[in-house]
């Protein structure tokens, strides 16, 4: 069941009014396990609590196994009073680190790097902290680099990308994921990029002020454009890499990390209580957005949360609304673990 929402006439906070369109999903709920219906439960409670908080759009897409829904809320424009579209286009920040590193991968496959070499080799000069970093190191978890922030890592990890694909990493993403899963929503915009028509636009708080942070019109300060896509795309490119359609076996196993690692290489994970196994995804975390998507090991079950948040002052740590996505992800897929899932 696809849930389309239309603009209010009201201001801020923005409480939408809710119609639904038919899709794939059985509208009788009878033929929906009582696993689905509960976390579909909770996922419609957290969008009305952060609509009614602040947030101007909250986009989801859950799958388990046969059973998907996809839920569009809240405005794509606070101007414009545009209403969300589930198959909209949004910045997903920390999102483009799986992506990169699956094109890291794909070139040691080939042989034209290992993860071991420094970042040295391939960009002189780019030493920080005072030491040669390795693209392992790179693709790790950059709280073991106190002197790099994520998008600093991501930055030096494309420009390794497109010294030795000899193209810009938008067209090698295009080539390695993009193309060939079919992502048409989804795009790295660089300068020159034209903005997508259904972009979902973000919002922060400037000395009072409610400022449009999006692409490319963000205020100096926050560097505009990145990595955009939809629920639906995310949703497609973890279950392709988690199936092994996009690399090989031994390089998933090494991007998924050891049991006991707090974070892969290019993957985060999460405690999956319905294997007692873990969940694989991303979270991404930019001035005015907030995503997460993560996936069991098969690939079967999945969510996608994208939030446009509320606005508010910027801030240097992650926001509180980031963490609070992640932990309703985690509980919405293991909400339904003492059930049969169909």
């Amino acid at each position: 069941m696809t849930t389309t929402v239309a603009p209010t006439t009201t201001t801020p906070p923005l409480v939408p009014t809710v119609t639904e369109t038919p899709s794939a999903l059985p509208t009788d709920t009878s033929s929906v396990s009582p696993a689905f219906q509960e976390l579909r439960a909770t996922l419609e409670l957290f969008s009305r609590e952060k609509l009614e908080e602040g947030a101007s759009a909250v986009l989801i897409r859950a799958k388990v196994g046969r059973q998907e829904w996809t839920s569009a809320a809240g405005l794509r424009s606070r101007e414009a009073r545009t209403a969300v579209q589930p198959g909209d286009s949004f910045p997903v920040g920390g999102q483009l680190r799986t992506m990169v590193a699956v094109s890291i991968f794909k070139l040691a496959e080939e042989g034209l790097l290992t993860l071991d070499d420094a970042v040295t080799t391939y960009l002189p000069g780019s030493d920080a902290a005072g030491r040669p970093l390795t693209i392992r190191q790179l693709l790790g978890i950059t709280t073991d680099l106190p002197d790099m922030t994520p998008a600093q890592a991501d930055a030096l990890l494309g420009r390794v990308v497109e010294q030795l694909r000899g193209s810009p990493l938008e067209a090698v993403l295009r080539a390695d994921i993009l193309t060939p899963l079919d992502l048409g929503a989804t795009q790295l915009l660089v300068p020159g990029s034209t903005m997508p028509d259904d972009l979902v636009l973000g919002y922060i708080q400037v000395s009072g002020k409610t400022v449009d942070v999006t692409f490319p019109s963000a205020p100096p300060g926050i560097a505009p454009g990145g990595l955009v896509s939809s629920v639906g795309d995310i949703s497609t490119f973890q279950d392709a890499l988690l199936r092994g359609r996009l690399l090989a076996p031994a390089s998933l196993i090494a991007m998924k990390g050891t049991v006991f690692a707090e974070y892969g290489l290019g993957l985060d994970h999460w405690d999956d209580r319905c294997t007692n196994g873990y969940y694989y995804g991303h979270a991404g975390d930019v001035p005015g957005y907030g995503s997460v998507a993560l996936s069991s090991a098969d690939g079967n079950r999945q969510l996608a949360i994208f939030v446009a948040y509320p606005p508010k002052p910027l801030v240097t740590q992650p926001s509180a609304l980031s963490l609070e996505m992640t932990g309703v992800a985690q509980v919405a897929l293991n909400s339904g673990c003492r059930f049969q899932f169909r």
